[in-house]
């Protein structure tokens, strides 16, 4: 690739893409503002690879957007925004998300659900996963007043590695929750464990969204 995919601009095209498969780079430009010139750099890698082609009036399509997650969990593996893991006393995983949610609300800290507790706002799925992994604003002083202890479930600390991430939060339930698409993202940038989550909520937004001419 001749575009790191991890780069902040390249990074937004990318997610773009992935929700919007059949595209215009008009379109990306007035939705995102990045430069003609970087939408076309990004653009003319991914065709390079095979995973997006370009047709008539500047229209993209994106092909193969399994290889594109695939593509950028190597250049952003999730475990490089790992800021700190809290080992907790509770045991119950709802319990221990309603325990975060009500630290960081007390102490004012912005923060996001992802992955697996973030995919159980938009999906039910059939394997538990005892780690929370949640963005914060501030994750080394949210590691101080969580409460410590010896029970299954841990809670990683990410820290944004993009701005947009803590300003398109969705409101689920009484949680912060990243995006659907920033879920799909980080499930393949979490590592093989959580791939196949992506790819059924991946489906289900692909299958949500309307057809494109």
């Amino acid at each position: 690739m001749s575009v790191k995919l991890s780069s902040p601009q390249a990074f937004r095209v990318v997610k773009y893409l992935l929700g919007h498969p059949i595209t215009y780079q008009r379109q990306i430009h007035r939705d995102l503002g990045v430069s003609i010139g970087w939408i076309n750099a990004v653009v003319n890698s991914l065709c390079e690879a095979g995973i997006a082609r370009k047709g008539k009036w500047r229209r993209i399509e994106l092909e193969d957007p399994y290889a594109l997650l695939d593509l950028l969990s190597w250049h952003r593996p999730l475990r490089k925004l790992l800021r700190a893991t809290v080992r907790l006393e509770l045991t119950e995983l709802s319990a221990a998300e309603e325990n975060l949610r009500d630290t960081c609300l007390k102490a004012g800290i912005d923060y996001a659900l992802t992955a697996f507790s973030g995919l159980s706002r938009y999906l039910a799925y059939y394997i538990t996963f005892p780690t929370i992994h949640t963005y914060a604003k501030d994750p080394q002083r949210l590691r101080l007043l969580l409460p410590k202890g010896r029970g299954p479930i841990t809670v990683e600390l990410l820290v944004p590695d993009y701005q947009h991430i803590l300003e398109n939060v969705k409101g689920i339930n009484g949680f912060n929750v990243v995006d659907p698409i920033q879920v799909v993202m980080d499930l393949f940038c979490l590592g093989s464990a959580g791939r196949d989550a992506a790819t059924k909520l991946y489906e289900r937004i692909r299958n949500e969204q309307p057809e494109t001419a």
